[in-house]
């Protein structure tokens, strides 16, 4: 009945299953808080490069990406220090994880602004997407997910597309 919030960790990794607080390399890092009275939710990206005290090292500043080598509940700590907001629940997900899940849900519909590529995480090589208003599976979603460098607005596009995946 009362409102709360969920930080979802995307893991740069490729390997089978994950460890629930080992270590990691955090890459992507989302709050979305629900309400149940309003049926509403609401998302903030956490640039990945975000020079922040890290909550488990002393407060030292560092890329707030690096509290994941402390462990989940060092990223945890951080962003609730961060932002003060009070993280209920987490899920933490890597490449294949999203593959998975994209494809468990028959993939997701997402008007893809230009071509994009990087490497086919389940294949090898590369994999591309296209432009254009598509559904797309769980390994061209990874492909959308990923991409940064190729995107006029760098780091915040990329959120912008994870986000899109989301919803």
């Amino acid at each position: 009945t009362e409102p709360y919030t969920v930080l979802v960790m995307g893991v740069d990794s490729q390997k089978e299953g994950l460890n629930a607080n080992a270590a990691f390399n955090g890459d992507t890092l989302i709050l979305i808080t629900f309400n149940p009275k309003t049926l509403t939710a609401t998302m903030f990206s956490i640039p990945r490069d975000s020079y922040v005290p890290i909550a488990c090292n002393h407060n030292a500043y560092n890329k707030i990406n690096s509290s994941a080598a402390y462990g989940t509940s060092c990223v945890i700590n951080t962003l609730e220090q961060l932002t003060d907001v009070k993280i209920d629940y987490y899920a933490k997900i890597n490449f294949k994880g999203l593959v998975k899940l994209v494809n468990a849900v028959d993939g997701v519909e997402i008007d893809v602004e230009q071509t994009l590529c990087t490497d086919d995480s389940s294949r090898g090589g590369q994999i591309c997407i296209n432009p254009g208003l598509q559904t797309l599976d769980g390994e061209q979603a990874l492909v959308y997910a990923r991409n940064r460098k190729a995107l006029v607005n760098g780091d915040f596009g990329r959120n912008q597309h994870q986000q899109e995946i989301v919803m």
